[in-house]
């Protein structure tokens, strides 16, 4: 399927003043994207982690670049039947290995059941197992594992995860600590959360449709070692998870997803 002609206007102009995509430029590709606030958001005030990293990439890369933000599900049926796509962050897994060309690996992040201070731990799938109502975002990596470890959930989109937490919509979330220490940050809400042991590892990375002659593997790959040589990849690090050295640490003793 052909990516959409027309894009609305807010959008491109957004795209152009933030991430500073020049007017000239050598190549072109095209993002797909979830408007979430951890790491892909339209937000001008936080746009995202992600969005604020390959906007600095693209500093060096000068590639023109157009955007489309779409539901998850949706977004990662377009990059893989659209030339020159590029989605991210995407879980590098052995169902999606075949489908998309893997362009660099942001970081790992650990992954477990988060509730809020006072309910009881969950620390393993099986106590999992006897509960209901545990929030999981739709076409994760997270979501497959819930579905193998046949426990119950609710599908959330990014978005819902952490408002469905705070307002006891659900018992308890099944996600990456990283991000949800942001969304709750993001939220505002009152209420500690506690987290449990530590049950998956997600590689996020930057991938790319399998048609993509305009997306120069080791182009993005020199971009982001030069970001972090540059000490700018930790600054946005801090700015958006903090500065706990375990909190990415964590997951490099974890056991990765089989799915």
């Amino acid at each position: 399927m052909p990516p959409p002609t027309q894009r609305p206007r807010f959008q491109t102009l957004f795209l152009l003043l933030l991430l500073s995509f020049p007017a000239a430029a050598d190549h072109e590709v095209v993002f797909y994207l979830e408007d979430e606030p951890i790491y892909t958001s339209k937000s001008v005030q936080s746009p995202g982690f992600l969005m604020e990293v390959v906007g600095e990439m693209n500093k060096t890369m000068k590639l023109k670049v157009s955007a489309n933000f779409l539901p998850w599900n949706r977004a990662q049926y377009m990059a893989i039947k659209t030339p020159n796509a590029v989605i991210f962050p995407l879980s590098r897994t052995q169902e999606r290995e075949p489908k998309y060309t893997w362009i660099c690996k942001v970081f790992d992040v650990p992954v477990m059941f988060i509730t809020k201070e006072g309910r009881p731990p969950i620390n393993d799938f099986h106590t999992a197992r006897e509960m209901r109502g545990i929030g999981v975002i739709i076409g994760t990596p997270q979501e497959e594992m819930l579905k193998t470890e046949d426990v119950p959930y609710i599908a959330l989109t990014g978005k819902q995860l952490y408002e469905a937490l705070a307002e006891d919509q659900v018992k308890a979330i099944y996600t990456a600590k990283p991000e949800a220490i942001l969304g709750w940050k993001q939220g505002e809400y009152s209420q500690s959360l506690q987290y449990g042991q530590t049950l998956q590892t997600l590689p996020l990375w930057i991938a790319a449709s399998k048609l993509s002659p305009n997306v120069k593997v080791q182009e993005w790959n020199d971009a982001l070692e030069q970001l972090k040589t540059s000490g700018i990849f930790d600054k946005l690090r801090k700015k958006y998870f903090g500065d706990d050295p375990k909190l990415f640490n964590a997951a490099q003793g974890a056991s990765s997803p089989s799915n």
